[in-house]
Protein backbone atom coordinates (compact mmCIF):
# COMPACT_ATOMS: atom_id res chain seq x y z
CA UNK A 1 0.00 0.00 0.00
CA UNK A 2 1.29 3.31 -0.85
CA UNK A 3 0.37 7.12 -0.29
CA UNK A 4 1.76 9.32 -2.49
CA UNK A 5 3.82 7.23 -3.83
CA UNK A 6 5.86 5.93 -0.69
CA UNK A 7 5.27 2.88 0.73
CA UNK A 8 3.69 3.11 4.46
CA UNK A 9 7.13 1.14 6.05
CA UNK A 10 9.30 3.86 3.67
CA UNK A 11 11.35 6.25 4.66
CA UNK A 12 9.98 9.42 4.24
CA UNK A 13 13.02 12.02 2.16
CA UNK A 14 14.39 14.62 4.61
CA UNK A 15 12.37 13.42 7.53
CA UNK A 16 13.97 9.71 8.46
CA UNK A 17 10.73 8.17 9.53
CA UNK A 18 7.92 6.72 7.29
CA UNK A 19 4.22 6.92 6.94
CA UNK A 20 3.28 3.91 9.31
CA UNK A 21 6.19 5.74 11.43
CA UNK A 22 3.67 9.07 11.51
CA UNK A 23 0.50 7.19 12.11
CA UNK A 24 1.60 5.68 15.45
CA UNK A 25 2.83 8.77 16.85
CA UNK A 26 -0.52 10.40 15.96
CA UNK A 27 -2.31 7.43 17.39
CA UNK A 28 0.06 7.41 20.28
CA UNK A 29 -1.01 10.95 20.94
CA UNK A 30 -4.34 10.72 20.54
CA UNK A 31 -5.03 7.93 22.63
CA UNK A 32 -2.28 8.45 25.06
CA UNK A 33 -4.27 12.20 25.62
CA UNK A 34 -7.64 10.58 26.08
CA UNK A 35 -5.72 8.02 28.30
CA UNK A 36 -4.58 10.92 30.66
CA UNK A 37 -7.93 12.25 30.94
CA UNK A 38 -9.41 9.46 32.20
CA UNK A 39 -7.08 8.47 34.81
CA UNK A 40 -6.86 11.79 35.91
CA UNK A 41 -10.60 12.37 36.66
CA UNK A 42 -10.45 8.82 38.14
CA UNK A 43 -7.94 9.92 40.22
CA UNK A 44 -9.60 13.05 41.45
CA UNK A 45 -12.48 11.34 42.29
CA UNK A 46 -10.81 8.62 44.06
CA UNK A 47 -8.88 11.54 45.97
CA UNK A 48 -11.94 13.53 47.00
CA UNK A 49 -13.15 10.41 48.74
CA UNK A 50 -10.09 10.21 51.31
CA UNK A 51 -9.22 12.72 54.10
CA UNK A 52 -7.17 14.79 51.93
CA UNK A 53 -8.39 18.70 51.09
CA UNK A 54 -9.68 19.24 47.94
CA UNK A 55 -7.37 21.55 47.43
CA UNK A 56 -4.25 19.38 47.49
CA UNK A 57 -6.54 16.80 45.65
CA UNK A 58 -6.46 19.34 42.88
CA UNK A 59 -2.90 19.77 42.97
CA UNK A 60 -1.97 16.37 42.90
CA UNK A 61 -4.16 15.36 39.63
CA UNK A 62 -2.70 18.46 38.06
CA UNK A 63 0.94 16.63 38.78
CA UNK A 64 -0.03 13.24 37.90
CA UNK A 65 -1.64 14.71 34.75
CA UNK A 66 1.36 16.77 33.84
CA UNK A 67 3.57 14.25 34.16
CA UNK A 68 1.55 11.44 32.34
CA UNK A 69 1.93 13.74 29.18
CA UNK A 70 5.47 14.17 28.96
CA UNK A 71 5.24 10.40 29.35
CA UNK A 72 3.17 9.77 26.47
CA UNK A 73 4.91 12.70 24.38
CA UNK A 74 7.86 10.84 25.24
CA UNK A 75 6.21 7.39 24.05
CA UNK A 76 5.10 9.05 21.21
CA UNK A 77 8.23 10.80 19.68
CA UNK A 78 9.73 7.20 20.20
CA UNK A 79 8.41 5.89 16.97
CA UNK A 80 9.80 8.94 14.92
CA UNK A 81 12.87 7.75 15.60
CA UNK A 82 13.53 10.44 18.63
CA UNK A 83 15.83 8.73 21.57
CA UNK A 84 13.48 10.07 24.13
CA UNK A 85 16.13 9.36 26.99
CA UNK A 86 19.27 10.83 25.63
CA UNK A 87 16.81 13.98 24.22
CA UNK A 88 15.60 14.56 27.99
CA UNK A 89 19.02 14.19 29.37
CA UNK A 90 20.61 16.66 27.12
CA UNK A 91 17.88 18.92 27.19
CA UNK A 92 18.00 18.45 31.35
CA UNK A 93 21.89 20.02 31.51
CA UNK A 94 21.11 22.91 28.48
CA UNK A 95 18.48 24.42 29.68
CA UNK A 96 18.74 23.57 33.64
CA UNK A 97 20.99 26.57 34.31
CA UNK A 98 18.89 28.72 32.18
CA UNK A 99 15.70 27.28 33.82
CA UNK A 100 17.14 28.17 37.40
CA UNK A 101 17.29 31.40 36.15
CA UNK A 102 14.52 32.74 34.03
CA UNK A 103 11.79 30.67 36.13
CA UNK A 104 13.38 31.39 39.73
CA UNK A 105 10.12 32.93 40.41
CA UNK A 106 7.98 30.31 38.57
CA UNK A 107 9.90 27.59 40.65
CA UNK A 108 9.36 29.35 44.41
CA UNK A 109 5.24 29.66 42.95
CA UNK A 110 5.47 25.84 42.41
CA UNK A 111 7.10 25.33 45.80
CA UNK A 112 4.61 27.53 47.21
CA UNK A 113 1.67 25.79 45.71
CA UNK A 114 2.85 22.55 47.29
CA UNK A 115 3.32 23.96 50.97
CA UNK A 116 0.03 25.22 50.45
CA UNK A 117 -2.07 21.81 49.20
CA UNK A 118 -0.23 20.40 52.42
CA UNK A 119 -0.83 22.50 55.08
CA UNK A 120 -4.03 23.55 53.57
CA UNK A 121 -4.61 27.08 55.27
CA UNK A 122 -7.78 27.03 53.19
CA UNK A 123 -10.70 25.23 51.40
CA UNK A 124 -12.48 25.92 47.76
CA UNK A 125 -15.21 27.68 48.79
CA UNK A 126 -13.82 29.53 52.20
CA UNK A 127 -13.56 33.32 52.47
CA UNK A 128 -10.32 34.78 52.73
CA UNK A 129 -8.00 37.92 52.60
CA UNK A 130 -4.28 36.81 51.13
CA UNK A 131 -2.12 39.69 50.07
CA UNK A 132 -4.13 42.08 50.89
CA UNK A 133 -7.17 40.68 48.57
CA UNK A 134 -10.20 39.63 49.74
CA UNK A 135 -13.12 37.08 48.21
CA UNK A 136 -13.78 33.16 47.49
CA UNK A 137 -11.10 30.75 47.34
CA UNK A 138 -11.77 29.36 43.86
CA UNK A 139 -8.78 26.98 43.35
CA UNK A 140 -4.65 26.93 43.75
CA UNK A 141 -3.31 25.83 40.91
CA UNK A 142 0.47 24.43 40.36
CA UNK A 143 1.74 28.21 40.26
CA UNK A 144 -1.30 30.41 40.77
CA UNK A 145 -4.09 30.62 43.78
CA UNK A 146 -7.37 32.21 42.35
CA UNK A 147 -10.25 34.23 44.01
CA UNK A 148 -13.46 35.79 43.64
CA UNK A 149 -14.62 38.92 44.95
CA UNK A 150 -18.09 40.03 46.70
CA UNK A 151 -18.76 41.86 43.60
CA UNK A 152 -17.55 39.08 41.67
CA UNK A 153 -14.01 40.03 40.06
CA UNK A 154 -11.66 37.24 39.64
CA UNK A 155 -8.16 37.79 41.30
CA UNK A 156 -5.56 35.87 40.64
CA UNK A 157 -2.34 35.99 42.85
CA UNK A 158 0.69 34.01 42.61
CA UNK A 159 1.61 31.18 45.40
CA UNK A 160 4.56 32.71 46.67
CA UNK A 161 2.28 35.98 48.08
CA UNK A 162 0.20 33.98 49.21
CA UNK A 163 2.81 31.52 50.89
CA UNK A 164 5.09 34.49 51.89
CA UNK A 165 2.26 36.16 53.44
CA UNK A 166 -0.56 36.49 56.14
CA UNK A 167 -3.77 34.37 55.50
CA UNK A 168 -7.02 35.45 56.98
CA UNK A 169 -9.43 32.79 57.03
CA UNK A 170 -12.95 34.27 57.77
CA UNK A 171 -14.94 31.05 57.17
CA UNK A 172 -12.38 28.26 58.90
CA UNK A 173 -13.91 28.44 62.26
CA UNK A 174 -17.91 27.40 62.84
CA UNK A 175 -19.01 30.51 64.78
CA UNK A 176 -17.48 34.14 64.67
CA UNK A 177 -18.25 37.04 66.64
CA UNK A 178 -20.08 39.97 65.32
CA UNK A 179 -18.55 43.43 66.93
CA UNK A 180 -20.52 46.67 66.35
CA UNK A 181 -20.14 49.57 67.68
CA UNK A 182 -22.35 52.00 68.70
CA UNK A 183 -23.21 55.38 70.66
CA UNK A 184 -25.34 57.40 73.42
CA UNK A 185 -25.19 60.94 74.55
CA UNK A 186 -23.68 61.73 78.13
CA UNK A 187 -27.33 62.91 79.31
CA UNK A 188 -28.05 59.26 78.60
CA UNK A 189 -28.93 56.31 81.21
CA UNK A 190 -26.29 54.08 80.34
CA UNK A 191 -27.43 50.73 81.93
CA UNK A 192 -30.65 51.28 79.79
CA UNK A 193 -28.29 51.57 76.84
CA UNK A 194 -27.16 48.48 77.78
CA UNK A 195 -30.26 46.62 78.21
CA UNK A 196 -31.57 47.77 75.70
CA UNK A 197 -28.79 46.82 73.42
CA UNK A 198 -28.71 43.48 75.11
CA UNK A 199 -32.60 42.83 74.61
CA UNK A 200 -31.87 43.32 70.85
CA UNK A 201 -29.27 41.18 70.05
CA UNK A 202 -30.76 37.97 72.24
CA UNK A 203 -33.91 38.71 70.59
CA UNK A 204 -32.34 37.70 67.14
CA UNK A 205 -32.36 34.23 66.15
CA UNK A 206 -29.14 34.16 64.95
CA UNK A 207 -27.24 35.43 67.87
CA UNK A 208 -25.85 31.86 69.89
CA UNK A 209 -26.29 31.79 73.54
CA UNK A 210 -23.07 30.24 74.22
CA UNK A 211 -20.50 32.48 73.88
CA UNK A 212 -22.89 34.59 75.65
CA UNK A 213 -23.23 38.09 73.98
CA UNK A 214 -21.79 40.90 75.72
CA UNK A 215 -22.57 45.05 75.47
CA UNK A 216 -19.40 46.67 77.30
CA UNK A 217 -18.90 50.90 77.54
CA UNK A 218 -15.93 51.00 74.91
CA UNK A 219 -14.81 54.56 75.61
CA UNK A 220 -15.73 57.99 76.32
CA UNK A 221 -15.59 60.20 73.25
CA UNK A 222 -16.10 64.25 72.34
CA UNK A 223 -19.23 63.88 71.46
CA UNK A 224 -20.62 60.54 72.63
CA UNK A 225 -19.85 57.39 75.35
CA UNK A 226 -19.33 54.74 72.62
CA UNK A 227 -20.85 51.05 73.59
CA UNK A 228 -19.51 47.76 71.80
CA UNK A 229 -22.41 45.13 70.99
CA UNK A 230 -20.62 41.62 70.63
CA UNK A 231 -22.88 38.71 70.07
CA UNK A 232 -21.70 35.27 68.54
CA UNK A 233 -23.47 33.80 65.87
CA UNK A 234 -22.55 30.85 63.04
CA UNK A 235 -20.13 31.80 60.41
CA UNK A 236 -23.06 31.73 57.53
CA UNK A 237 -25.14 33.78 59.43
CA UNK A 238 -22.19 37.08 60.06
CA UNK A 239 -23.39 39.37 57.20
CA UNK A 240 -27.01 38.88 57.62
CA UNK A 241 -27.14 39.32 61.54
CA UNK A 242 -24.56 42.21 61.14
CA UNK A 243 -27.16 44.00 58.90
CA UNK A 244 -30.23 43.01 60.93
CA UNK A 245 -28.71 44.49 64.13
CA UNK A 246 -27.39 47.60 62.94
CA UNK A 247 -31.68 48.72 61.90
CA UNK A 248 -32.43 47.04 64.72
CA UNK A 249 -30.03 48.67 67.13
CA UNK A 250 -31.50 52.41 65.82
CA UNK A 251 -34.93 51.49 66.03
CA UNK A 252 -34.81 50.65 69.35
CA UNK A 253 -32.47 53.64 70.47
CA UNK A 254 -35.08 55.38 69.36
CA UNK A 255 -38.04 53.87 71.00
CA UNK A 256 -36.43 53.84 74.60
CA UNK A 257 -35.42 57.89 74.00
CA UNK A 258 -31.32 57.26 73.84
CA UNK A 259 -29.51 59.83 71.54
CA UNK A 260 -27.49 58.76 69.24
CA UNK A 261 -24.97 61.80 68.74
CA UNK A 262 -22.88 62.64 66.04
CA UNK A 263 -20.51 65.72 65.45
CA UNK A 264 -22.10 69.12 65.94
CA UNK A 265 -19.96 72.69 65.66
CA UNK A 266 -21.49 75.76 66.96
CA UNK A 267 -20.28 78.78 64.53
CA UNK A 268 -20.90 82.37 65.94
CA UNK A 269 -19.89 85.45 63.78
CA UNK A 270 -19.59 88.97 65.18
CA UNK A 271 -20.90 91.79 63.64
CA UNK A 272 -18.44 94.18 62.57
Amino acid sequence: MEIAGYGLDEPLPYLGFSIWNMLLFLITLVVGIIAVKMISNYLKKHLLKTDISEILAEFLTRVVRILLYVFVLGVALSFLGVEVGAALISLAVVFGFVLGFALGDTLGNIAAGVMIAVTSPFEAGDYVEVNGEEGVIQHVGISITELNTTDNKRIIIPNSSVWGGNVINYTRNKTRRVDIETGVGYDDDLDLAIQTSMDVIKSHPNVLDDPEPQVKVKSMEDSSVNLTVRPWVRTEDYWSTFFDLQKALKESYDRAGLEIPYPQRDVHLDEQ
